[in-house]
């Protein structure tokens, strides 16, 4: 617990137990990549991807991943929070109804980063993990914290989970637009099992634990108390109010970043009895590019007293915003025995596994005038641009999608609210489509929107609901005569009217390409054992090659996969056939990628299925 040794990956907190898959899950995040969103479906189905580019090279395990598990989710993010994606990906399609941006009443920012998960195996034992973090739903390398609490179906009703049922029904009430009714069917569903789950504590921690929700109600109350012998705060953003609140504490210990401490007065800083940032040449110097980390993200506060313990995890920074409920944050308060978690567990300079052999002690750094002069110049221009943003988020924007020829449509962008006074001739604003070219397809934004913008000739593929947008600022620094500018970019999922029900048809035709791609996909979805296969370069490579030598006949494996399947695991048949419905909706289509023998063999399959299941949901 707690030591840089023994790592857990973002990934591998998600993956469900041996034996069991997902039922369904909520995820809430402050700000969130489709790139890292993509990999939550590869992970519940045990695939292994070692990054972003894996994932996107190999779409056909990804489509099925996404396939079985994206209906299930249902992640809240804050509005226009989803960054612009590095990389283009048809599968992005898939997670426009799983994303839901949230925007909290209280004039604060969506801020808590928790997973809430159910898993089910075929005996209908149920599972559930309860996963807070410190860190987005990114693929950010920032040293941060991990907590899993596992939790069991009991008889009897948990009180200590009257919070977390609170926080699950107050997540709907600030979604900025509609939810669809099977992802509220989710959260509603969670939250009636959630009275009867028992979760249980890390190894060392007792079963005192708490769930910490801030921003959700009135209740302004500072979990943290004061009384403490010695407190440890490790937060990479940093407030005076917060750090004064603690006068009483004799020992008192801060780990940030050097921008924040910076910040922070003397007088202040003075009142801490060791101070430290990130060593930038002590870094974590991991062989493996993917999982070496560098910069602090983490969230934790210990307080300690002669033999007892206190720890939170979750998302708060030591900021008035962290905790006064302006922002709606997680925590998780956990206890325990000094001896086995205490403070000097964790920065004790003798251990190998010490955060401390990771960190330095801070000294203040000073800029000198034209820094400072630039740095508010930056800042100013920063906060016009934020500006500017809220002002667009306010409007509502939607997005209407209609036919221009058969195969050509056009997208309708415009503002539900349009008397917006905000105006600024400074700053040039672009949007686009995630999925069309920048340069090419980009639309200017007028500084004050109050038309419709129209992208026409739009193929079906490239029809989405997620919109990149981009805001950039210029001024001259009067002393340097420099030009010193400033950008913003990020992506709002729109309400869309019009899109059309054979996208995802065209989605998967696209990416299985041919019948050799959609035999490959058939053997995927008959592994006989999916929640133990890990990604496996061979599977896809054998399913093409076997096909090819058959010169366009069913390989025999496959066939007696099928009827294996139809004995063993019907709901696998089932599946099968969903998949066969969406690439038959679409009667235009000139070349089909399903081999006309199969479709002969599958009769057969289907009929037996329907005769021996045909009351099966």
């Amino acid at each position: 617990m707690l030591e840089p040794g023994k790592r857990i990956l973002y990934i591998d907190a998600l993956r469900p137990p041996s034996d069991y898959q997902l039922s369904w899950g909520i995820g809430t995040t402050y700000s969130l990549e489709l790139e890292t969103l993509l990999s939550v479906p590869l992970a519940f189905s045990l695939y292994e991807c070692k990054n972003q580019k894996e994932i996107l090279n190999n779409s056909i395990f990804a489509l099925d991943a996404i396939r079985r598990n994206a209906s299930k989710l249902v992640i809240f993010c804050q509005h226009g929070q989803i960054k612009v994606s590095s990389t283009d990906s048809l599968l992005y399609s898939y997670l426009e109804d799983m994303i839901v941006e949230v925007n909290p009443s209280s004039g604060g920012v969506f801020h808590p980063k928790i997973w809430l998960l159910k898993f089910k195996n075929q005996e209908g034992n149920i599972l559930y993990k309860y996963i807070c973090l410190s860190r987005n739903i990114t693929f950010d390398r920032s040293w941060d914290t991990i907590l899993v609490l596992d939790g069991k179906t009991v008889e009897y009703e948990v009180p200590e989970n009257d919070n977390l049922i609170k926080f699950v029904n107050f997540l709907p009430k600030i979604a900025v637009n509609k939810i669809e009714k099977n992802r509220l069917d989710i959260i509603k569903k969670i939250s009636i099992e959630l009275g009867n789950i028992k979760f249980n504590p890390p190894e060392n921690f007792d079963n005192q634990f708490k769930f910490h929700f801030l921003g959700i109600d009135n209740n302004d109350s500072f979990p943290i108390s004061n009384e403490y012998r010695r407190l440890l705060i490790v937060s990479p953003f940093l407030s005076e109010s917060v750090l004064n609140r603690f006068e009483k504490v004799k020992q008192k210990y801060l780990i940030s970043i050097q921008n924040s401490l910076d910040k922070i007065s003397d007088d202040t800083l003075k009142k801490y009895n060791k101070i430290w940032v990130l060593d930038e040449l002590a870094e974590d110097k991991s062989e493996d590019d993917i999982s070496r980390l560098s910069g602090l993200h983490t969230k934790l506060y210990i307080g300690e007293n002669e033999k007892s313990v206190t720890l939170w995890n979750g998302s708060s920074n030591a900021t008035y915003a962290g905790f006064s409920s302006q922002n709606v944050e997680a925590l998780v308060e956990l206890r325990g025995e000094r001896n086995k978690i205490g403070i000097n567990k964790f920065i004790d300079e003798k251990s190998e596994n010490s955060i401390v052999n990771f960190l330095k002690e801070y000294g203040k750094t000073t800029l000198d005038e034209e820094e400072k002069e630039k740095e508010n110049l930056e800042k100013e221009l920063e906060k016009k641009l934020e500006g500017y943003k809220a002002n667009l988020l306010k409007m509502g924007l939607r997005m209407k999608i209609k036919s221009e020829s058969k195969e050509l449509y056009k997208i309708i962008i415009y503002p539900n609210i349009t008397n917006s006074r905000y105006s600024s001739k400074e700053i040039k604003g672009i949007c686009y489509p995630i999925t069309l070219q920048k340069k090419t397809n980009k639309k200017v934004i007028l500084p004050l929107w109050k038309d419709k913008i129209i992208f026409h000739k739009v193929p079906l593929l490239s029809l989405t609901s997620l919109v990149a947008f981009e805001l950039n600022i210029k001024d001259k620094d009067k002393d340097k005569d420099k030009e010193i500018s400033q950008k913003i970019e990020f992506v709002l999922n729109l309400p869309v009217k019009g899109m059309p029900e054979r996208r995802n048809d065209k989605i998967i035709r696209a990416i299985l390409r041919d019948s050799s791609g959609f035999i490959q996909y058939l053997r995927i979805l008959l592994i006989e054992n999916q929640n133990i296969f890990l990604f496996n370069h061979n599977i896809i490579n054998h399913g093409k090659d076997d096909y090819g030598k058959q010169q366009n006949r069913i390989p025999m494996p496959l066939a007696e996969e099928l009827i294996k399947a139809l004995s063993r695991n019907p709901d696998k048949i089932k599946n099968i056939n969903d998949l066969i419905k969406e690439l038959s909706k679409n009667k235009d289509i000139k070349e089909d990628i399903i081999p006309e023998e199969f479709k002969e063999m599958w009769k057969n399959i289907w009929r037996t299925y329907k005769n021996q299941y045909g009351k099966r949901k």
